[in-house]
């Protein structure tokens, strides 16, 4: 089964990713002891990066490209009456 992805869906992923990973570069502890290495805050990370995934998606109005290719409604639909049909 092949999923495509658009080319802007892709690069907004790839910018809340890396949004996530300088959250979590920035998160770590400064004051580690020297025989362990410090790690991020994940959950932090994570937050952040699913927060400018969902800024970006509603700034540049991504979604799953249901109404690409939409017709507009045509110019020559039937009038409408608002009088009752005759019996």
């Amino acid at each position: 089964m092949n999923l495509y992805i658009s080319a802007e869906n892709a690069l907004l992923f790839a910018a809340a990713c890396a949004v996530g990973g300088l959250v979590y570069r920035r998160t770590k502890n400064q004051q580690s002891t020297a025989g362990s290495a410090a790690s991020g805050d994940l959950p932090t990370a994570l937050s952040a990066a699913a927060f400018a995934l969902a800024l970006l998606a509603f700034l540049f109005g991504a979604g799953d490209g249901s109404s690409t290719g939409a017709e507009p409604p045509s110019l020559n639909e039937p009038t409408t009456s608002s009088t009752p049909p005759p019996r």
